[in-house]
């Protein structure tokens, strides 16, 4: 297929902070398109802005000749062009101060696909990517080469082999920590509790990973930890439910604590399972184009319900959580969420680069904008430290019973 005319398409990020899942054989960084490059003449207004574009790029170049002369009169050492320009332009998208834009050398753009597409095998993690770029360990799951070697929930991903990571994007990191199933990977991370920062050989492998965790609990509460928003999270949220409903749950307890994001169709369709007929949320592009997705007619359990929310419920978690409470289908429990609600499109440029950028902003039903600052629970409860309770759990037993109470009268 001719590069410049392929369409590479799973959707739109919303995974979070473009937040994936590096294990077994996909890469869970929600979803996104990839567009080819553009051309035409456009408007009388793009014709003056892109003579404007001109000009400052003629000053760009001169100042850049002016450096190389500099550079061959005095530097002394070898010089690599091409990693110099890499290294321009990816400042260039990092002079936006936005985390989520990046350029892409043709072959990390290669790697971010292949690594999206293909089967890869990895070290059974969570990861996110934060506010200010840095890339944290959301989860560690078990029996994975990663909880093996050390690594821990909250640590932060600092290295990969020999490469430090600072500046790399949440894709282009964990390209460089899949590989071939029995490959060695070493990670380096941060562990801020400690001050300590440990170099972590691990082999990579297959790695099961359920993303639906539930049980019964008492009074006829029904419990699911939904751990990320993956192409098969829908089947497993159903099987789910149909089984704690034969159980004889009267309610249910929604754990979205800890989940980073994932795939926009998996949200969606899995928000329709506790709607009516309703916005779940929609998107607005810098023109004002707006996106609307909205529930169905699905209804799969439409009983009372309480969230489980926190700092690190993300981006696909912040829309499930967020329409919910809009909805007025669930109180919130817990801490205030992420923050994070802008989504990311991939363009390939005609010489096989790319660029990732921020394109939309998306909002709740209620037309909130939670970028930044996140979701409100609408029950704060901080987790403690040194607590072996899980309070917050407790807190959302306590406000769920209050809720099917009242539907009993």
């Amino acid at each position: 297929m001719d590069k410049k005319n392929r369409s590479f398409q799973n959707g739109l990020l919303i995974g979070v902070s473009a937040t994936v899942v590096v294990m077994s054989l996909v890469i869970l960084a929600g979803t996104f398109f990839l567009i080819p490059r553009l051309s035409g003449s456009g408007s009388t207004e793009s014709r003056k802005e892109t003579s404007s574009s001109q000009a400052d790029v003629s000053e760009l170049e001169e100042k850049i000749q002016e450096i190389d002369t500099y550079i061959n009169d005095y530097y002394i050492f070898d010089v690599d062009k091409e990693k110099m320009t890499d290294a321009l332009l990816a400042g260039y998208l990092q002079g936006l101060g936005d985390p989520y834009s990046v350029y892409y050398t043709e072959q990390e753009l290669n790697d971010v696909l292949e690594s999206a597409n293909g089967t890869y095998y990895g070290i059974g993690i969570l990861a996110g990517q934060m506010q200010d770029g840095t890339i944290k360990v959301v989860n560690v799951f078990s029996d994975s080469p990663a909880q093996e070697a050390g690594m821990q929930k909250d640590d932060y991903i600092i290295g990969v082999n020999d490469l430090d990571t600072a500046g790399m994007d949440l894709n282009q990191v964990v390209a460089l920590i899949k590989g071939a199933e029995g490959s060695d990977v070493t990670v380096k991370v941060y562990r801020e509790s400690t001050g300590e920062t440990l170099s972590l050989p691990m082999e990579r492998r297959e790695v099961a990973v359920d993303t639906v965790e539930y049980r019964m609990l008492e009074d006829g509460t029904g419990y699911i930890h939904l751990l990320q928003f993956d192409d098969v999270s829908l089947d497993q949220m159903k099987r789910a439910l149909t089984d704690l409903q034969s159980q004889g749950m009267q309610g249910l307890i929604l754990d979205l604590r800890d989940n980073p994001g994932g795939l926009l169709t998996s949200v969606v369709d899995i928000a329709d399972l506790f709607l009516p007929e309703c916005n779940i949320f929609y998107m607005e592009d810098k023109s004002g184009n707006r996106v609307d997705y909205d529930a169905k007619t699905n209804q799969f359990y439409m009983g009372p319900m309480t969230v489980l929310v926190n700092e690190d419920s993300a981006s696909a978690a912040e829309v499930l959580s967020g329409t919910l409470k809009d909805h007025g289908r669930a109180k919130l429990v817990g801490t205030t969420t992420f923050g994070k609600g802008i989504v990311q499109t991939f363009y390939e440029l005609s010489d096989g680069s790319g660029l990732k950028l921020t394109t939309a902003h998306y909002f709740t039903p209620n037309g909130t904008d939670i970028h930044g600052t996140g979701i409100e629970p609408n029950v704060k409860v901080e987790w403690p430290e040194d607590v072996e309770n899980d309070v917050q759990l407790e807190k959302a037993l306590e406000v769920l019973k209050q809720d099917m109470g009242r539907t009993a009268e």
